[in-house]
């Protein structure tokens, strides 16, 4: 359940940073091509995945264990799109096979 909340709040932030002028993005599928023509949609896109992402924290942790870890999610995820972003490191797919692992572990361990 963790790396599904990892996941959404790093998909609300990419949504998010889609709306920047001052980063440029060449490669941009057509959803995220069309997110970024309207920047209101990418916006609401990535504040209904944050407050996904919070609530399903907050129904895990309890309240304030739960905002805590959100805030703490959101800043990692931020920090780790910002920096790997530039350098194209990780595309879709290196996100989604990484996100499969962490899945995979998650079960395996519980």
């Amino acid at each position: 359940m963790f790396s599904t909340i990892c996941l959404l709040f790093l998909l609300g932030f990419m949504f998010w940073m889609n709306t920047s002028t001052r980063i440029s993005w060449p490669d941009k599928n057509s959803a995220m091509a069309f997110m970024a023509a309207n920047a209101l949609y990418s916006r609401l896109a990535a504040g209904a995945l944050f407050l996904v992402a919070t609530a399903l924290c907050v129904s895990l942790l309890g309240v304030g264990s739960g905002l805590f870890a959100a805030i703490v999610i959101l800043m990692t995820a931020g920090s780790v799109s910002v920096l790997f972003f530039p350098f194209r490191y990780f595309g879709s797919a290196g996100v989604a096979i990484l996100y499969l692992c962490a899945v995979t572990l998650e079960l395996v361990i519980n």
